[in-house]
């Protein structure tokens, strides 16, 4: 038996994964502002450099937009009715 959602469930999902796109949106936000706060703190002729954490949280920020991707593209499945 598949688990089919019915003309009920779609909207209330819809509305679940668009809370789940628009955190990962907002996070993605914090990691970009974190990434430029960190490069205006480098000071290359002191040594202080944060390529590291730079790199990890540019990492996250496009791992959370892919996410968010997903997220838009169930919503458009969910929508056109193909998502079961």
């Amino acid at each position: 038996m598949t688990n089919l959602p019915t003309e009920e469930s779609a909207p209330d999902e819809i509305e679940l994964i668009k809370k789940k796109m628009e955190d990962f949106l907002n996070q993605k936000k914090e990691c970009q502002k974190r990434v430029r706060k960190l490069m205006a703190a480098e000071d290359p002729s002191q040594g202080i450099f944060h390529n590291q954490e730079i790199f990890a949280l540019q990492q996250d920020s496009l791992r959370l937009e892919v996410e968010a991707e997903f997220c838009r593209k169930k919503i458009n499945r969910l929508s056109l009715g193909y998502e079961s």
